[in-house]
C-alpha cells in the first residue's frame, strides 16, 4: 500500500479560526435568548423586575390624592408643573418599560395594561419641540 495523496489542508488537523469563534458565540447568544424567552426562567426574571418596577414607581399616594382633590374642587391656584422631557411620547397604557416586565405566557405582555390612578404621573406633558398649534380654536 502506498501513501495517500491528500492535500495539505486535509493532512493537518484544522485549527480554530476567528470566524469559528464568532459563529459559536453568536449561536450561544441565540440559544440563551430562546432559553430565556420560552422557559419559566425568563418569567421568573420578569417577575422580579416587575416587583422592582412597582417599588420604584410608587410615590406618596396621600400627597397625590390631596392634590387631585384640590384640582377637582377648583382650589388649586398654583400651576401644575411639567413632566420631565422624556415624557413627551408618554402613553400610559402602552408603556414599553412596564410591558417588558410582564409575563410572556400567552402573550400577556402584548395586552394593554393601564396603570392604577395612583401610579399615573400628575404633571403636564410638554409638547414636542417644534410643535405648532395647526388651527386655533374659535372663540365661541
Amino acid at each position: 500500500m502506498g501513501l495517500l495523496n491528500l492535500p495539505a489542508s486535509k493532512r493537518n488537523p484544522r485549527q480554530w479560526r476567528l470566524l469559528d469563534i464568532v459563529t459559536a458565540a453568536f449561536f450561544g447568544i441565540v440559544l440563551l435568548f430562546f432559553v430565556l424567552l420560552f422557559t419559566p426562567l425568563g418569567d421568573s426574571m420578569a417577575a422580579s423586575g416587575r416587583q422592582t418596577l412597582l417599588l420604584s414607581t410608587a410615590s406618596d399616594p396621600r400627597q397625590r390624592q390631596r392634590l387631585v382633590t384640590l384640582v377637582e374642587a377648583g382650589q388649586h391656584l398654583q400651576p401644575i408643573e411639567y413632566c420631565p422631557a422624556e415624557a413627551v411620547a408618554h402613553m400610559p397604557c402602552e408603556d414599553p418599560r412596564r410591558n417588558s416586565q410582564l409575563s410572556r405566557e400567552m402573550n400577556f405582555y402584548r395586552e394593554r395594561h393601564c396603570p392604577l390612578p395612583e401610579e399615573t404621573p400628575l404633571c403636564l406633558i410638554p409638547p414636542p419641540s417644534g410643535y405648532k398649534i395647526p388651527v386655533p380654536w374659535p372663540e365661541s
